[in-house]
């Protein structure tokens, strides 16, 4: 790999493994999605889930590695709505 393939991945890593698994955790600890859309992260899921598809396709681990990522915590953050659904904000 290239500098700025690698340099591309582990940013991506960073991006998606913070910023997606942070509001995993900020949702596992409040019960609630109050606040999120659905719509949103299921087309986020989507998206990442098509990306990853033909990152697989074409065999460039560039788009695999943090679209795969994406791909399996967006649709963590989708099944949370579902695990949620209708479950109070509980305060600390």
């Amino acid at each position: 790999m290239t500098t700025i393939k690698i340099f591309t991945v582990i940013l991506s890593l960073v991006v998606t493994g913070l910023g997606l698994s942070s509001q995993v955790y900020k949702n596992y600890i409040r019960k609630s999605m109050e606040g999120l859309s659905f719509f949103y992260f299921f087309i986020l899921a989507i998206s990442y889930s098509f990306w990853s598809l033909y990152g697989f396709l074409q065999k460039d681990l560039v788009l695999i590695i943090p679209m795969s990522l994406g791909m399996i915590v967006s649709w963590i953050v989708v099944v949370q709505f579902k695990i949620y659904k209708g479950s109070p904000v509980q305060s600390k």
